[in-house]
């Protein structure tokens, strides 16, 4: 894939108030890999970290949608996982932060755990320092999964149990190098089952890595930041959960 394809919005952090750990972030918007849902989870977040000193980025990722600028047919696979990819190695590349991590939401939420568990072999100088998933497609495994989002990544034919489909079961990926990862997550989450964001956190605890989970037992799918909703706002703690790992760091 040639750089130039590639569709990054750069959100820089205020010059007044630059984020004293040099740390940017990485955006990775949702909307089942068949569009991408740029303001609500895109935009908005790029704010929300600029607003605490942080360079934020907001990829535009290859989806099958008719909405979509640039629509692709179904299967999109490998495109998306290859430029977020390319992504992170461009933002290393500029040497603007010295720590950079990935937040994704829903089946960006899923692209981001893919980038955050590639190993050593296949990340080729695309590695990260922290995640943040927001309720995400993890597994693309039948039962769990969010059956749109593995049909346009994978398409009908991909074999269930298969080496394709267990490649993108990001909580298969975790492994000694996973880096700390925040999860936020409904319990009754109708289109992406909570069972995604739990079988990472198991994953993780299995291979001794370091995450919290935050699970609000009454939500629907896609609410974003939920800025100023007493039931639904998790910024909070993901703000709390930043601090600590930039300061351990």
């Amino acid at each position: 894939m040639a750089t130039t394809d590639l569709k990054l919005d750069f959100y820089p952090a205020p010059a007044p108030d630059p984020d004293p750990h040099r740390t940017g972030v990485l955006v990775l918007p949702g909307g089942g890999y068949e569009f991408i849902s740029l303001e609500n989870e895109g935009a908005a977040p790029a704010r929300w970290l600029n607003a605490r000193g942080f360079d934020a980025w907001v990829l535009s990722y290859t989806v099958s949608g008719s909405t979509s600028p640039a629509p692709a047919p179904a299967p999109v696979f490998p495109a998306p996982q290859r430029e977020a990819r390319e992504a992170v190695r461009r933002i290393r590349a500029s040497g603007r932060v010295g720590r950079l991590g990935i937040w994704g939401f829903s089946a960006g939420g899923h692209l981001a755990a893919i980038t955050a568990t590639a190993t050593d072999s296949d990340a080729d100088g695309a590695k990260l320092d922290f995640a943040v998933l927001a309720y995400p497609v993890i597994s693309m495994a039948e039962g769990t999964t969010h059956d749109g989002s593995r049909r346009r990544l994978l398409g009908d034919g991909c074999e269930g149990g298969g080496d394709v489909e267990r490649s993108m079961c990001a909580e298969m990926r975790v492994g000694p190098s996973t880096p700390p990862t925040f999860l936020f997550h409904t319990a009754n989450d109708g289109t992406v089952p909570v069972q995604n964001a739990l079988g990472f956190a198991v994953a993780m605890a299995k291979h001794g890595r370091p995450f919290e989970i935050l699970v609000l037992p009454d939500g629907p799918h896609g609410v974003g930041l939920a800025l100023g909703d007493e039931k639904l706002g998790w910024t909070g703690e993901l703000e709390r959960w930043l601090k600590g790992v930039l300061s351990n760091a």
